[in-house]
């Protein structure tokens, strides 16, 4: 028969590896059960402390009740029951209990009020702080509206000092800026955060509830970088924590400071939180927030998928949802306003409905560029205009006004006009089956009687047909097209489908022939159609560009350039043809001033050639490292691509964007424009996939986001599995970064191992040795001997040459360290003096005190105390203000151990103290 004890103990030990989550908490239950069926004095205790805490991870404070009722009954029945640790933790949840009721509009005030006297008596007896006393009753003030009463506790949760049952430092904060933002107090709000902000946080919500609890005093004082870098950090360190309720307050920032697209996105990734958020009150404010934002869409047809109750999910509309958010949120106020006796949560909730517009704040990511507005005018006219445009050669406006004709207009139009619009949107917006669809347009345009303009699209199809791969195809259909137009086209039209077949015979290298179309197609120009001399120039420009006449291609353009009266159209294709000529030379200077020309021009015929230019010319700056420098221009290209390119094309200048914000340090802002160039890269890119991701997680692991920067690597490893060694090495070496970030050494040591053995592979010796001694680095203190074994692999791979001081210097300082491990000082002082010295050379102080250090602790262990004392002294001399003041305590720690090795007093050193009031400092 199985003993109970053990029963309960396994229950409880397999509960508690359990991931946080309902069924781990119901298998506490299960286990505090088992327990108190086991006869055992301290297991049950042991289990309710561990219940509560589940409470607080779930932020399901409701079922705090009854694991606190049992331990108040076992407290006064016999408080041995509880260790002193699990006292403590029990002490510590009684802040939870009043949070969980003031949540839920089922327990009465009286019961809330009961609960914070309770609260009140037992810190007093136990001599704790009551600041978090004072800080629970401000809450429930400001929660029913007594404002006076409020100010009056919070006065009171200010001037109390905190001690060790007090909330963290970053989550007081917190609750204050809450308390003053409440009350419009913005300036003071902002400066009572920044102390807070300014150090560092052990809670794992903080700072992201300071800088969530800011952002409407940073948008109401004009804060406009600072509620950017909020807004964004914040959430990022918060979009796992849906249920600490930050998330509606992000949804309403979005709403109010024009970023609805990413307020959407942002909806869209916590819906789940309209049926599954974890108290009343979270619901009521995820309600309000969300119903706030929908109600920001220029749509209310936008589709939702809501994520139900039961399982499965609700397919509903944005007007739909906004309307059953707002009428829950009024509900649950209502609720909660009938057990306060006050309308305060009603009149919030009804401020957060119709909150007005603030400050507007740009995001990392832009939003869409403005669309423009469509043409307004009789369709019928608009239809001739657009004709006309086209005709003229300027397709820059011809672009816009067929974009803006309505798409049942045919029956309106004559015969001949319906057929041409019906071919120029064929060739304009080419769907899938565009190869089927143009064939059937020029025959419209013959039954039209329009010969003339069935030629010219017959050309246009052997073009599709050439840049679908068939060139050949291409070919012989433009062949037709010409004996066609000189059958039956004006000038103009014989000189258009000479053009296209030139282009197409240059691909296929029939340069001479190329050639003759073209004379032919200027002579006919100059003796018929004067208008269109600057198209065949540009033509012929393109013609000698392709077959390397760079020096006469690029005169013809620029006198093209020079031309008065130019056409849009020329002017774009000439200022393009001579981008790329500069780019082929190398002249980065005149290609950027083109691209940058280009890009002017083009602002001013909004069309699909607008991302094109730009991404272009974005892709050039970040080819040249020169994205730093252009950042504007790159969030200008992500803006247009976002309202008028493919999400190729947006994913792509998202990536050059990243660029951009890393030149500058901006991380979280590189990242943010990665995850969208992410979400937006399709499935076969996978080129494009492999290099965001992999930017990608490096940036998370810089942020100190290891988990999520290992996600990535570990996506890669399939795409990466028949790509050259060196793809695949760098991939394992994040994963193996990562890992060891994580504390998990043997997942790095094998990470490490595989990237210095890839390494190997592609013969990369420099990339080899270094990943060895990251191997060796992950192991040195579990596994010293196989660390020595991947050190002597890294020394095999040091070469002469510009590194090798380096790179040895980096091999013997780990391999100094393991021999301590292995209690080998004399090995290990030995190889931290050749690295200092090696180093001394680098110019590089803080590595050479680090490494002094490390000999001076060899020299303590070796029972040369003055010899180590004089290491520290001299480290001494190499600090400087720059100096982290980590290392500063590692000097001071060794010349501590040394002094107090010879029997000397530390407080009366000179050095000693200087360095301490180094430290304080």
């Amino acid at each position: 028969m199985t003993d109970p004890v053990e029963y309960a103990l396994r229950l409880f030990s397999e509960a508690t590896d359990m991931p946080t989550g309902m069924a781990k908490h119901e298998a506490l239950e299960r286990a505090a059960r088992a327990a108190d069926a086991s006869g055992d004095k301290h297991l049950p205790a042991v289990c309710r402390v561990a219940l509560i805490q589940s409470c607080y991870y779930l932020n399901r404070y409701d079922l705090i009740l009854a694991p606190i009722a049992w331990c108040h009954a076992a407290e006064k029945r016999d408080p041995s029951v509880f260790s002193d640790s699990d006292m403590r933790s029990l002490n510590w949840a009684h802040k939870w209990v009043p949070v969980g009721l003031r949540r839920d509009p089922r327990f009465t005030l009286a019961q809330i009020e009961a609960v914070l006297d309770e609260l009140e008596a037992r810190f007093k007896r136990f001599g704790f702080s009551l600041q978090p006393v004072w800080g629970q009753r401000a809450l429930t003030a400001s929660h029913v509206g007594d404002f006076d009463l409020a100010d009056e506790h919070f006065a009171r949760f200010v001037a109390t000092e905190r001690d060790d049952m007090s909330d963290c430092a970053g989550c007081v904060v917190e609750e204050q800026v809450e308390h003053l933002v409440t009350r419009g107090r913005y300036e003071e709000a902002l400066r009572h955060a920044e102390p807070a902000l300014a150090g560092r946080f052990t809670c794992s919500t903080q700072p992201q509830g300071v800088l969530t609890a800011l952002l409407p005093a940073l948008t109401a004082l004009g804060e406009i970088e600072r509620a950017k870098n909020a807004h964004l950090l914040a959430y990022r360190q918060s979009r796992e924590q849906a249920s600490q309720g930050y998330v509606g307050l992000h949804l309403e920032f979005c709403a109010v400071t024009g970023n609805v697209p990413r307020g959407m996105e942002l909806l869209r990734r916590h819906l789940d939180q309209v049926h599954h958020a974890t108290s009343p009150i979270g619901t009521m404010n995820f309600a309000a927030s969300a119903a706030l934002l929908l109600s920001r869409l220029d749509s209310d047809r936008v589709d939702l998928a809501v994520p139900l109750p039961g399982g499965g999910v609700e397919h509903t509309t944005a007007g739909r949802l906004r309307e059953y958010l707002s009428g829950r949120a009024m509900e649950l106020a209502a609720q909660f306003d009938k057990r306060n006796g006050t309308t305060r949560q009603s009149e919030r909730v009804q401020s957060i409905l119709d909150a007005p517009d603030v400050v507007h704040v740009p995001l990392a990511v832009p939003n869409p560029a403005a669309e423009p507005e469509p043409i307004t005018a009789d369709p019928v006219e608009l239809a001739y205009q657009a004709h006309l445009a086209y005709e003229e050669n300027d397709f820059l406006t011809g672009h816009r006004l067929l974009k803006s004709l309505p798409a049942d207009l045919d029956p309106l139009l004559p015969a001949k006009l319906a057929a041409q619009l019906a071919a120029r949107r064929t060739v304009v917006f080419p769907g899938p089956t565009a190869l089927k669809d143009l064939p059937s347009a020029v025959q419209r345009l013959i039954e039209a009687g329009d010969l003339d303009q069935a030629a010219r699209f017959h050309a246009r199809l052997g073009m599709l047909k050439a840049e679908s791969g068939d060139l050949d195809g291409g070919i012989e259909t433009a062949e037709q097209a010409l004996v066609s137009a000189e059958a039956h086209s004006s000038s103009t039209g014989r000189i258009l489908v000479r053009l296209i077949l030139c282009e197409l015979l240059d691909h296929r290298h029939e340069h001479v022939r190329a050639t003759a179309l073209l004379d032919e197609a200027f002579e006919l120009a100059k003796e018929t159609a004067s208008e269109r001399i600057s198209s065949v120039l540009v033509e012929q420009a393109d013609h000698l560009a392709r077959q390397g006449n760079l020096d006469a291609a690029e005169e013809i353009l620029d006198q093209v350039l020079t031309t008065p009266g130019l056409r849009p159209g020329d002017r774009f294709h000439a200022l393009r043809a001579r981008m790329a000529i500069a780019e082929v030379r190398g002249d980065v200077d005149l290609a950027l001033r083109t691209s940058s020309e280009l890009v002017e021009f083009v602002r001013a015929y909004p069309g699909p050639w607008r991302p094109e230019v730009l991404l272009h010319r974005a892709s050039m700056v970040d080819n040249m490292d020169r994205a730093g420098d252009h950042l504007r221009e790159l969030v200008e290209t992500v803006a247009v691509c976002r309202s008028e390119g493919t999400p190729l094309e947006t994913a792509h200048a998202c990536y050059v964007l990243s660029s951009g914000y890393l030149a500058h340090g901006r991380l979280v802002e590189a990242a943010e424009a990665l995850e969208e160039a992410l979400r937006l890269l399709p499935s076969q890119a996978e080129e494009e996939t492999l290099r965001t991701r992999y930017r990608l997680g490096s940036v998370c692991a810089e942020l100190g986001e290891h988990a999520e920067g290992r996600r990535h690597f570990q996506a890669m490893l399939g795409l990466v599995a028949d790509a050259p060694s060196a793809s695949q090495a760098m991939v394992w070496a994040g994963l193996g970064a990562t890992s060891h970030a994580l504390g998990e050494p043997a997942e790095a040591e094998r990470c490490h191992r595989r990237s210095a053995e890839l390494w190997e592979e592609a013969e990369l010796p420099v990339e080899a040795c270094r990943a060895w001694i990251k191997t060796a680095a992950a192991i040195a203190d579990d596994a010293p001997l196989e660390a020595l074994t991947a050190l002597a692999r890294a020394e095999s791979h040091i070469e002469e040459g510009d590194l090798a001081a380096r790179l040895t210097a980096e091999m013997l300082e780990l391999r100094g360290y393991t021999y301590t491990q292995l209690d080998r000082h004399a090995e290990a002082l030995d190889d931290n003096m050749r690295a200092a010295a090696i180093v001394a050379d680098l110019d590089e102080p803080d590595w050479q005190i680090f490494l002094m250090v490390r000999a001076a602790r060899n020299h303590v262990a070796m029972d040369a105390a003055d010899v180590a004392e004089q290491l520290a002294r001299d480290a001494t001399e190499l600090l400087s203000d720059d100096t982290p003041p980590s290392i500063t305590a590692r000097v001071l720690d060794v010349l501590t151990r040394a002094l107090e090795a010879q029997s000397k007093p530390v407080s009366q050193d000179p050095t000693a103290r200087a360095l301490t009031t180094r430290l304080r400092a």
